[in-house]
């Protein structure tokens, strides 16, 4: 009985809505000269609809997704750490098609902010990561892996380490890199260990490198995302083969210890993916910098992160933005159709949502153009208004100053007491940042 039951129960249940439903249709037409009933007819006829719809829909079970798995560090394959750390460079599986579509692919690491991946992309503020055939310095033309088993054998790199003997001032390390992949996980840990010719800070005698300490705030990757990462680096042009990669190993022969694997979550703990990052109506002005790297190239008065951007102009819209649409080269932008803001408020937001509408004079478009998918239009706002409270003295305060790119010059103390100190020379070779022609509105 129960077996015949469970064959014919289903049909039975569906039945007994459609006969419920047609019943009190009937009834409601009996008394379709009252309005009341007339009414009450086209309810249970939509009802009838939608029950019967439903109950036909099969039945899905809402069972919670199973528990990730920890990967241990101590068996996972090259393959995998070169995974992990391309989800850490560029934050999807595929940075070509957001390439192509506007966008920077820029994970975690914030690497493609100014290290080139790819012969399309625009990035040269820091040292080339693609072999570029065209190149005219010949070391430019092969893979970074290849690159990294020769520049700690340079003379460059043995001066570096004789002048830093002692320890490098921000990180401690001493240059010591023996081998290719030592020399990549030098690199990331202490960028001043060695700077590429050409790419230091200006005025630092070619010593000093733009690239923040990637272990340290704000970026603060672990040791093993950092290993991850180098994977990338070492098998990125060789695709199907790993045998390069030697970064783990790498790591443990230069620091003298053995990597720590990462301890498993909580029994129990569900580990989700993390989302696109859009900016969002109740985010603060320090959450919506850190959420769209504003903080890589920019000073921000006011904002904790945005201390060490030595990239893109400094962010003080209440003096930048009255005066960039009133200069020449932006009424010049708006006679060819590019710009059209007319207030201070709708210059800073033009510039976020379209960083091409006009380029502040000393800076080259090559910026993020894919903004306009990453803010509400609330959290634009906020934004916008933010930065437009910043002027010359939040600045100062902050111990901030202009790079020399700005046409502006650099900030005058108060009383005469000349321009304020930069808190860090300004890089030779000066960007844009993703945020608005170099400049998040400014």
């Amino acid at each position: 009985m129960e077996a015949i039951w469970a064959a014919i129960g289903p049909m039975a249940e569906k039945a007994f809505f459609v006969v419920g439903g047609l019943i009190g249709l009937t009834v409601a037409l009996i008394f379709s000269k009252m309005m009341i009933f007339r009414i009450a007819s086209w309810y249970l006829i939509i009802l009838l609809v939608f029950a019967s719809y439903t109950t036909w829909l099969p039945q899905i079970r809402g069972d919670a997704p199973a528990d990730a798995v920890a990967i241990d560090l101590s068996a996972t394959t090259p393959e995998q750490l070169a995974d992990m750390g391309k989800m850490i460079i560029f934050g999807t599986d595929n940075p070509e098609a957001v390439l192509t579509g506007g966008g920077n692919p820029a994970g975690k690491g914030q690497c493609p902010l100014c290290h080139q991946f790819f012969l399309d992309q625009k990035a040269d503020r820091c040292p080339n990561l693609v072999a570029l055939p065209s190149a005219p310095d010949e070391r430019l033309r092969v893979p970074e892996e290849v690159r990294s088993h020769n520049r700690f054998k340079e003379d460059r790199y043995k001066s570096f380490a004789a002048k830093l003997s002692g320890g490098e001032t921000n990180s401690g390390i001493k240059p010591h890199a023996n081998t290719g992949g030592e020399y990549l996980i030098e690199s990331e840990y202490c960028p001043n260990c060695y700077v590429v010719e050409g790419f230091a800070i200006k005025g630092t005698n070619d010593s000093e490198s733009p690239m923040p300490i990637i272990s340290k705030p704000p970026i603060e990757l672990s040791d093993t995302e950092i290993v991850s990462v180098v994977s990338f680096l070492q098998s990125k042009d060789t695709p199907g083969d790993f045998s390069k990669v030697t970064a783990r190993e790498s790591w443990e022969s230069y620091f003298g210890k053995k990597l720590d694997v990462a301890p498993p979550p909580a029994p129990g703990a569900i580990q989700v993916a993390e989302g696109p990052k859009i900016a969002m109506q109740d985010d603060t002005p320090d959450q919506i910098v850190e959420k769209m790297g504003c903080f890589a190239c920019h000073k921000i008065p006011g904002i904790a992160l945005a201390k060490i951007g030595m990239i893109g102009p400094l962010l003080i819209e209440g003096v930048n933005a009255p005066n960039r649409i009133k200069s020449k080269e932006y009424k010049a932008a708006v006679k060819a159709g590019k710009a059209n803001a007319r207030t201070p408020k709708e210059y800073v937001m033009e510039s976020i949502m379209k960083p091409d509408a006009f380029i502040v004079p000393g800076f080259q478009d090559d910026m993020l153009k894919d903004f306009s998918t990453k803010f509400t239009f609330a959290a634009l706002e906020k934004m916008a208004e933010y930065l437009l409270q910043q002027d010359e003295a939040a600045a100062i305060r902050d111990g901030m100053d202009r790079l020399p790119n700005e046409l502006e010059g650099p900030l005058k103390v108060p009383g005469g007491g000349g321009t304020a100190s930069l808190s860090g020379p300004p890089p030779k070779r000066l960007s844009a940042h993703p945020v608005g022609r170099g400049e998040s509105g400014g």
